[in-house]
């Protein structure tokens, strides 16, 4: 037997000497160069160039300066300075290919689209029309290789590829790599592969909106896949990327990748710095938030189709760690933990913005769709003063802006939002504070459905006094339409006019209550005040205006100091706003004066009241002159004086009302008049006059 294999190694051994003896004597590199390129040029339908060919049964074979040409003949399509292929040459002869390396030095591509719309590679393999019927492939016929192969390694070194977009829509792309990977098909119907990529994207050109050079990108990816050439399945059992130094696994499958590919994939981003996520996408983004901070980490799975994101399922976690911004005077961190699945995405998060900090907690369901959202935040304490920015006097402009930054009006209504998302949910903040005004047991209870906003219920105090409102926004129509109703139960005036009317700070004040009930449409100011229709009745307690300029007229053209401050024990009316119109009936009182403003109020701010002004015996003899006081003067001492104010409320015009001052003293002259001849009869016929005395009295109202 060892004879017999003896014979048999000495054998295969003269066999495969005799093999190179004659490789060397006739297949020279000349005579395969002259078969080779004609042959390549015809199958590529372009101009191939190879510098050297280095045939060797034991050190394979290798080309120096390989080329494909681009169409006109002249430029480089794809260029190789160096082409290795290492081959075992006894498994052929079992149908087996075992490539100990396939290394390429230097290649380059360059890819190029014209502005007709054309890749330079489109034409490569086409056939000029001959009239001739190719033979088709069968069905029948099995895909996959027709040999077992084995690629120990294939390395790549120093690759160049080059991207450019004629039209200008795509970036324009200069990159380099470095490969190292296998292959491996032991059947012929599988291929597995496993290896290492470097990447370098050397420059990327965006051109639109604005050109933006991006240098520099760096990318490594080290991976083991396996592909079925039946089926076109690809298994990663191993992909480690990393992008920027920032690290993310994924494994999965992916099916049908030349007709219909379906993912089922799981990927890992372990935890990582947020600032360093955006230094890898700020460079492709315009991002305007600076100082990210904090970390984040999640493990996703997704599975669907590509070509359907609808179809798309996914699950996984992300973690939010700190992660905080810093913008100007804001200082922000979000912490917490998003879990989803292929139907909810549940959500509890803390967010702390300077001073504030909120808890939000709810869900997503049907997210890749028409969202339903479900949201409900809470806080122990607010202090809207920082949430709320509100522009400073004396502000200066922005460097290099020639003045203060006025605001642009609006030139339009503004659109219907088309939101296609529900949410609902409630908010609750035990205490909040804006300026000096401080609510507590704040809550609303809220719906978003079909674009329009619902709040059925918001309730808050603000000391012994409570609010309650309801509103509903119609955000589905051009400049939007809304409707409000609202009850104010033993308010603070000053805190609800310093709040939130800073101009009219500390002049009112006392215990208000409000019914309001009010609709309208619109978003420019001048659409506002024509559609706005409210009807409110008010009520004032204990009140004081003072340091109004309505006050201080009032006491210039009465010279009355004392009417600078008008206190009040009560006040009450309502207001019906009409038409851009605001109507007025109210009636004030304390001890010193009496009122009763009825009339208009533009909602420009115009006047055009009337109102009867009672004066206190103390105020009345310093309001008229003693020959005056004499017909508007009743028993008690107290004077009325019929008054009329125009202009508006930031220079309001008083006058007195001439004729109805008149009908005034006629009227008292007559019930003296009356009363004189009267009061001569006796008790018994003074008693059945009583009629007629009224009567006659009434003829002068």
């Amino acid at each position: 037997m060892k004879k017999i294999l003896s014979i048999t190694a000495i054998v295969i051994t003269i066999i495969v000497i005799a093999l190179i003896a004659l490789i060397k004597i006739y297949i020279t590199p000349e005579r395969v160069k002259a078969f080779l390129v004609p042959e390549v040029e015809k199958a590529l339908n372009r101009k191939v160039e190879i510098g050297e060919i280095n045939i060797s049964l034991l050190k394979g074979i290798g080309l120096k300066d390989f080329a494909i040409k681009e169409a006109d003949q002249e430029n480089d399509f794809v260029r190789c300075k160096d082409f290795v292929l290492k081959f075992k040459l006894l498994p052929l002869l079992s149908r087996k290919v075992i490539i100990d390396e396939l290394k390429l030095v230097s290649p380059e591509i360059r890819i190029k689209r014209s502005k007709d719309g054309k890749f330079n590679f489109e034409d490569i393999g086409k056939k000029k029309e001959t009239g001739e019927v190719k033979e088709k492939k069968s069905a029948d016929e099995p895909a996959g290789l027709p040999v077992s192969l084995l690629v120990n390694k294939i390395s790549i070194q120093d690759a160049k590829f080059s991207f450019i977009d004629m039209m200008n829509d795509l970036p324009d792309i200069k990159s380099s790599a470095d490969i190292d990977i296998s292959i491996e098909s032991v059947d012929g119907s599988e291929v597995v592969s496993k290896g290492s990529v470097d990447l370098k994207l050397d420059e990327v050109v965006i051109k639109k909106p604005a050109e933006k050079k991006i240098k520099n990108i760096f990318a490594g990816l080290i991976y083991a896949v396996r592909i079925n050439l039946e089926s076109m399945d690809v298994r990663i059992d191993r992909a480690d990327l990393e992008i920027q130094k920032i690290p993310v696994s994924i494994t999965g499958k992916i099916k049908g990748i030349k007709t219909r590919p379906e993912i089922n994939i799981a990927l890992s981003l372990p935890k990582t710095k947020t600032a360093d996520i955006q230094k890898m996408i700020a460079p492709f983004m315009d991002l305007k938030v600076p100082g990210l901070s904090g970390s984040v980490a999640a493990d996703v799975k997704l599975k669907g189709r590509l070509q359907k994101p609808e179809s798309m399922k996914a699950n996984g976690d992300i973690t939010l760690e700190k992660v905080g911004i810093k913008y100007q005077d804001m200082d922000a961190l979000l912490d917490g933990n998003i879990k989803f699945n292929e139907k909810l995405m549940d959500f509890k998060l803390k967010s702390t913005v300077n001073k504030n900090s909120a808890e939000l907690k709810g869900s997503v369901s049907n997210y890749f769709e028409n969202p339903e959202i479900k949201l409900d935040i809470y806080s122990r304490k607010l202090f809207l003063d920082e949430l709320i920015p509100v522009g400073k006097a004396g502000d200066k402009p922005p460097a290099g802006s020639a003045g203060p930054v006025v605001p642009q009006k609006a030139s339009k209504e503004a659109e219907p939002l088309d939101l296609k998302l529900t949410a609902t949910g409630k908010i609750r903040v035990d205490s909040a504070v804006y300026k000096n005004l401080t609510m507590n047991d704040f809550y609303m209870q809220y719906k978003f459905k079909d674009n329009k906003l619902q709040i059925s219920k918001l309730s808050a105090r603000a000391g012994k006094g409570r609010l309650n409102l309801s509103s509903f926004i119609d955000l589905s129509k051009p400049g939007y339409t809304y409707r409000l109703s609202a009850n104010i139960d033993s308010l603070h005036a000053d805190a609800i006019v310093n709040s939130f009317f800073p101009k009219a700070k500390d002049t009112v004040f006392g215990i208000v209550s409000l019914n309001l009930k009010m609709k309208g449409a619109g978003t420019l100011p001048e659409s506002i005040k024509k559609n706005l229709a409210a009807d409110g009745d008010f009520n004032i307690k204990d009140g004081r205006i003072t340091g109004a300029q309505i006050t201080r007229n009032l006491s210039l053209f009465l010279d009355v100091d004392e009417l600078k401050t008008i206190k009040l024990k009560q006040a009450s009316g309502r207001v019906k706003i009409r038409n851009s119109n605001a109507r007025l009936d109210s009636v004030f009182s304390s001890d010193d004066i009496s009122m009763n403003p009825s009339g208009n109020i533009g909602l420009d701010e115009t006047l055009d009241l009337a109102f009867d002004l009672k004066l206190s015996p103390r105020l009345a003899d310093k309001a008229m002159s003693s020959e005056i006081s004499k017909y508007i003067k009743n028993e008690e001492g107290w004077g009325t004086i019929p008054l009329m104010v125009s202009g508006t409320f930031s220079n309001p015009v008083y006058t007195v009302d001439i004729q109805k001052a008149g009908k005034q003293a006629v009227k008292k002259e007559a019930d003296k008049f009356i009363d004189k001849l009267f009061d001569k009869q006796d008790d018994k016929i003074k008693k059945q006059l009583e009629p007629v005395r009224e009567l006659l009295k009434g003829i002068f109202r």
